[in-house]
C-alpha cells in the first residue's frame, strides 16, 4: 500500500472520529473515499462512519454494533489508528449509555494504542471522554485537571465546547446554595461557545438544563426543561430525554411536588430500562426513594448495585405503570 494511500485513510478516519468528541456537539457528513481502497479498509471505514451516523442519530445500541465491527476489520489488518478510533467511538457510546466499566476499559486500550503509536491528533478526543468518566464517577477534581489544557488554549473547535460543557457540569454538581457564581460563569461561557460554533440543536437542549439549574424561579425551570426536552424529543435522543426528566423531577421534589417528580421520575426509569443503564437506573430509583416508602423501590436499589445485575425484564415489569 502506498504512503498516499495510507495518509488518505488516516485522514478518513479522522474525520469520521471527530464528530464523536461528545454527544452531538458536532454533525458531519462522511464523504466518500476519493480513490479505490483495499476491500478490509472499505469495511471498516464504512463500519465506522454508518456507526457514526448512528451515534449521531441517538441510537447507541446499533452504533455499537458498528463500531464493534469496525474495530473487528481493523484488527484483522492491524491497523492502529483505527483500532484507537474505534475503540474511542465505542468508550463514548458505551459511556452515554451509562455503562461507565465498559467505557473505561474501551479508553485505556486506546489510550495504550495512543501512546505507543505516538497519536497526538487524538489525545483531545482521549481528554474529553475521560473527564466525562470522572465527573460520572464524581472525581471532580481530577476531571478539572483533565479539562485545563483544552481550556487553556482559546480555540473555537468542537472539543472546546465540549470540555466548557464538562466543565460547567462539574461547576453545577459543585454549587451550593449560596455558590451559584461559578456556574453562571461557566454557564455563560458555553453559551458564547455554542453561538460561535456550528449550531447544534442538542447544544442548545444542554444550555436549557444548566439554566434551569441555575434558576431559582420555577416558571422559568419548567420552560426551560421543556425546551430541551422538546429538542431531544425531536432528536429521539433517548439519553437526553432520560437527563432531563430526572433533573426536572430532583427540581420538583425540592419543590415539595412529589406527584409530579414521581410521574417525572416513572417515566425517565423506563427509558433508562430501554437502555440497560444500570448507573443512571440507580440514580432515578434513589430519587424515587426520597418520596416513596414503597418497598419495592428500596429492594430494586439493593439488586442493582450489583455489577452482574441481568434481570432487566423483571424489572421493567415491577415498574411498568400501563395494562399488558
Amino acid at each position: 500500500m502506498t504512503n498516499i494511500t495510507m495518509k488518505h485513510i488516516a485522514g478518513k478516519i479522522k474525520n469520521i472520529l471527530a464528530v464523536m468528541v461528545i454527544t452531538a456537539v458536532t454533525t458531519a457528513c462522511v464523504s466518500g473515499p476519493d480513490e479505490k481502497q483495499p476491500e478490509a479498509i472499505e469495511a471498516a471505514n464504512n463500519a465506522l462512519s454508518i456507526g457514526v451516523n448512528h451515534y449521531n442519530d441517538s441510537k447507541q445500541e446499533l452504533a455499537i454494533s458498528y463500531f464493534n465491527n469496525a474495530l473487528r476489520d481493523f484488527r484483522s489488518i492491524d491497523h492502529q489508528y483505527g483500532i484507537a478510533s474505534s475503540c474511542l467511538n465505542l468508550s463514548k457510546s458505551h459511556l452515554s449509555l451509562g455503562n461507565i466499566d465498559t467505557a473505561e476499559a474501551y479508553l485505556k486500550q486506546a489510550k495504550n494504542i495512543i501512546e505507543r503509536e505516538n497519536m497526538a491528533s487524538l489525545n483531545d478526543h482521549i481528554r474529553i471522554i475521560e473527564s466525562s468518566i470522572a465527573i460520572e464517577n464524581n472525581q471532580l477534581n481530577q476531571a478539572k485537571e483533565i479539562l485545563q489544557p483544552l481550556l487553556a488554549n482559546n480555540s473555537n473547535n468542537a472539543y472546546t465546547l465540549a470540555a466548557m460543557q464538562n466543565r460547567t457540569r462539574i461547576a453545577i454538581a459543585e454549587m451550593t446554595a449560596n455558590n451559584n457564581g461559578e456556574v453562571k460563569q461557566w454557564t455563560e461561557k458555553f453559551e458564547q461557545q455554542i453561538k460561535s460554533s456550528e449550531q447544534n440543536p442538542a447544544n442548545k437542549a444542554r444550555l436549557a438544563r444548566f439554566k434551569a439549574a441555575l434558576s431559582s424561579d420555577p416558571k422559568e425551570q419548567e420552560t426551560l426543561f421543556a425546551e430541551a426536552l422538546d429538542i431531544y424529543r425531536k432528536q429521539t435522543n433517548r439519553p437526553g430525554i432520560a437527563a432531563t426528566l430526572q433533573e426536572w423531577a430532583d427540581v420538583l421534589i425540592q419543590q415539595n411536588q412529589p406527584e409530579a417528580a414521581q410521574d417525572k421520575l416513572l417515566r425517565a426509569l423506563y427509558i433508562r430500562q430501554s437502555l440497560q443503564d444500570r448507573n443512571n437506573s440507580l440514580k432515578t430509583l434513589n430519587s424515587l426513594a426520597k418520596i416513596s416508602d414503597n418497598r419495592k423501590t428500596s429492594a430494586w436499589i439493593e439488586k442493582l448495585q450489583n455489577n452482574q445485575f441481568k434481570e432487566w425484564d423483571e424489572f421493567v415489569t415491577a415498574f411498568n405503570q400501563f395494562p399488558e
